[in-house]
């Protein structure tokens, strides 16, 4: 682990610029509603005029109901990514609220943290079903749904930074990243000829439960605190962690018609720390 950074006392803050109606019509679909980047999504897409399906590993009733619930075409599912069947009925759901789709931002994802040497099969296994293999599914039933109804929408992915540079500690969530961005790709290409668009984002540190678990686990066993750990991963050009609502942008951006010549890309949003 390097060594813990002192900024040089700048913070850029966090902007919150006007939400215009980019998405109305639009119907989505959003995994990871729980929270963090996810929820940010929700909040930012509905507030860009479109009609969202929130869908979470808990059904996100109250989430759903603080945005307008039904009246104003935002719905809360629970969907187990892990589970074949749970994905499939979490598509064809969407599907039937929204009265058809027009884009999915899979934002859901977890991190299990262990030496190389201890990372055993069950913690790749867990990862990859989550962060690929459940997200990939999801993808290809709703693209093959858009594909029948005749609808150029688009898929993101949330992938990382970490799925380029890697970090110790956490090798399958490393490589289930870099997996992520590779079918993006390929998706992006196959799937260019029947008008749907394809990218993902690589989050660097952002403040979320998820970056905390990782502070946590490196905390435990060392003479650094876990508060010190989450600092490490702040930014340094941003002097602060990045917000989730900067990730959310960015996706809800990749969503738009207009981002037609930007395909199959993995997008930084990770404040300057990734050099490609």
């Amino acid at each position: 682990m390097a060594e813990i950074r002192h900024h040089t006392g700048h913070r850029l803050p966090v902007r919150t610029p006007r939400a215009f109606p980019v998405h109305e019509g639009k119907r989505f679909l959003v995994t990871g509603a729980g929270g963090g980047i996810g929820q940010a999504t929700v909040d930012l897409l509905v507030r860009e005029g479109a009609r969202v399906v929130a869908a979470d590993v808990v059904e996100q009733t109250a989430l759903a109901d603080r945005l307008g619930g039904a009246e104003r075409g935002v719905h809360a599912i629970a969907v187990d990514l892990r589970d074949e069947t749970s994905v499939r009925d979490a598509a064809a759901r969407s599907v039937e609220l929204l009265g058809g789709i027009d884009g999915l931002a899979n934002v859901a994802g977890i991190v299990k943290m262990a030496p190389a040497l201890d990372h055993e099969r069950p913690l790749w296994e867990d990862q990859f079903a989550v962060n690929v293999f459940g997200p990939f599914d999801l993808a290809r039933l709703v693209v093959r749904h858009m594909i029948e109804q005749g609808v150029a929408g688009a898929v993101v992915n949330v992938a990382s930074e970490a799925g380029k540079q890697g970090h110790p500690g956490m090798i399958a969530y490393n490589a289930s990243k870099a997996a992520v961005i590779n079918w993006t790709r390929v998706a992006a290409a196959e799937w260019a000829p029947h008008g749907i668009n394809v990218n993902c984002v690589c989050p660097g540190g952002v403040a979320t439960a998820m970056l905390h678990q990782v502070a946590d686990n490196h905390a435990r066993g060392s003479e650094t605190d876990a508060a010190s750990f989450f600092e490490i991963m702040s930014n340094e050009q941003l002097g602060r962690h990045i917000d989730p609502t900067e990730v959310a942008s960015v996706i809800s951006f990749l969503l738009t018609d207009r981002v037609q010549a930007v395909r199959g890309q993995s997008v930084n949003v990770d404040g300057g720390g990734s050099p490609y």
